[in-house]
């Protein structure tokens, strides 16, 4: 009894250090801190907008832009980004018959500027150098143009709500790549000459009244260089 008592007690004290051992030791740990508090990013992708019932919306492109953010918790950033980039879209005479419907196109400049929230999903921590975000805001986006087109449409500036997600590679330095998915939420307003029939008794271009809410999606590559601890 007595050897089994110290053959217990010897493997008990074998065991001590590695039960004292919780997580990693940290050369060899897959999380990394995230220390810089404040970011500056430049960005670009390419642009999907979501078909509009008169088809005369943003059309597709790429577009580019800069994002600033700013540690305020945490793992939470207050984000700011200003996205541009050329689009177009068509012109149609709605009181025209359909086969003459579509008279052309008009280029412009979109501008999006949304202020939101972005949380990492690891904490204030990158996990084997990755970090993933959630993200959230609100804005407008404006083609500038003020006036109507030929056809008594404008897209003119609209509030919008703005979602995403991305991924940050933390790389330990201040320069840091990332990738995000973004969409774009705003609402298309027609001209009420889009609900009236045509002399020759064609149908109109929109059957009742609508103001649809569409989702624009941007994929888009970044870099970002940390400014402050």
């Amino acid at each position: 009894m007595t050897r089994l008592r110290a053959a217990l007690f010897a493997l008990i004290l074998a065991a001590a250090p590695a039960a004292a051992q919780v997580g990693y030791e940290p050369a060899k740990s897959p999380y990394s801190d995230l220390p810089w508090s404040q970011s500056v990013a430049f960005f670009a992708g390419g642009f999907n907008t979501e078909t509009d019932p008169a088809r005369v919306g943003p059309q597709p492109g790429w577009l580019a832009g800069v994002r600033y953010d700013l540690r305020i918790g945490g793992p939470v950033a207050l984000v700011g980004r200003i996205t541009t980039g050329p689009t177009t879209h068509r012109v149609i005479a709605p009181l025209n018959p359909i086969a003459s419907r579509v008279v052309g196109s008009k280029d412009s400049q979109l501008l999006a500027a949304d202020l939101g929230i972005a949380l990492n999903l690891t904490g204030q921590k990158s996990w084997h150098h990755v970090v993933p975000v959630l993200s959230s805001g609100v804005g407008v986006v404006t083609d500038f143009n003020g006036d109507p087109d030929a056809g008594g449409y404008r897209f003119g500036t609209r509030f919008m709500f703005t979602t995403g997600v991305g991924l940050r590679y933390h790389t330990q330095g201040r320069w840091e790549p990332r990738v995000d998915f973004t969409n774009y939420l705003w609402q298309i307003q027609y001209p009420t000459e889009y609900r009236s029939q045509p002399s020759d008794g064609s149908d109109p271009v929109l059957s009742r009244k609508q103001a649809p809410w569409l989702g624009n999606h941007l994929w888009s590559l970044g870099l970002s260089y940390h400014l402050f601890r």
